[in-house]
């Protein structure tokens, strides 16, 4: 039966390709945004931190006897080194001439997702960068994060162990021994799973406030507790492996990311067919005083 001219027949149909680009990248950068920003002047940065621990025991002097000077407690100093990240761009002069969808300009698109990869890599370096390195000949320059300089609370739960109000207000705890209780942790950064248990602590102690502050786009979970009220934020870096999920209990303002340059664009002499340039940013991460900050893992992955 003839059926003339149908769709799987014809040879000049189009295609049927919408100008909209679908973007759901997970590109959220808390720490970067909310810690404070300082300036570094040299690769590698310093600063003076001070903290004197409470007596766990006393000695009265005897009547009319001579007093003795003990030692004195001096601020200590403390050090990171500056890594370089680079996050580069090449696209082609035949890409930037033909007819591309969703983008006006495919070098301008490339050149603003390189900018919000390398805050990604920003990001991760802050919060987990281990250890810094000095750089030898060859080799980079890394950066302590927040996991490598906390030292003084960090506790190794069992393995598999749940996160629970206990667990949280044990954190709160340990801090408030250790620190005036002014400078308790302030914000919970954790795995969606913890914060998803932690919203569900029974009574009333769980509430949301509004992002009134400029630098959040959204309303924040907070918890209340015996030591203060505590900001809970789920972050997509945080270390989740089985029977090895962490929780930071951080204290905001005793973190500032110290820049020896902040991101900037760097086009790249043109080689060959193709237009080239790089994101550049060269910084640190000072710990203004680690002691104020507190790290537990071996958390169940499911909270």
């Amino acid at each position: 039966m003839a059926a003339g001219l149908q769709t799987e027949w014809d040879t000049g149909i189009r295609e049927d390709l919408l100008d909209i680009l679908g973007d759901v990248s997970p590109d959220e950068t808390p720490l970067l945004t909310l810690f404070g920003t300082s300036t570094a002047r040299s690769t590698v940065h310093q600063w003076m931190t001070y903290s004197v621990s409470r007596p766990t025991s006393v000695s009265f002097a005897k009547e009319g006897a001579d007093w003795v000077i003990g030692a004195h407690t001096q601020p200590s100093r403390s050090t990171n080194y500056t890594g370089i990240l680079v996050q580069p761009v090449s696209v082609s002069r035949t890409e930037r001439k033909v007819n591309v969808a969703a983008m006006d300009d495919p070098y301008a698109f490339q050149k603003a997702q390189a900018l919000r990869t390398l805050k990604m890599k920003m990001e991760f370096a802050i919060l987990n960068d281990a250890a810094a390195a000095s750089g030898t000949t060859g080799t980079a320059r890394t950066v302590t994060g927040v996991d490598g300089w906390i030292t003084s609370l960090s506790t190794a739960r069992s393995s598999g162990t749940s996160f629970s109000e206990t667990e949280l207000n044990d954190m709160v705890s340990d801090a408030w021994l250790t620190v005036d209780p002014d400078k308790i942790f302030d914000m919970v950064v954790c795995t969606f799973k913890i914060k998803q248990a932690i919203a569900g602590f029974s009574g009333n102690s769980t509430r949301y406030i509004d992002a009134t502050d400029r630098r959040l786009v959204k309303d924040v979970l907070v918890y209340d507790s015996a030591g203060g009220s505590h900001r809970i934020f789920a972050h997509k870096d945080v270390r989740n492996d089985a029977g090895s999920t962490t929780v930071y209990g951080l204290r905001e303002d005793m973190w500032k990311v110290a820049y020896l340059d902040k991101p900037f664009f760097q086009e790249i002499s043109k080689i060959g067919d193709a237009d080239r340039g790089q994101w550049v940013t060269e910084f640190t991460l000072e710990s203004l005083q680690q002691r104020a900050s507190l790290k537990r893992t071996g958390y169940n992955q499911s909270g």
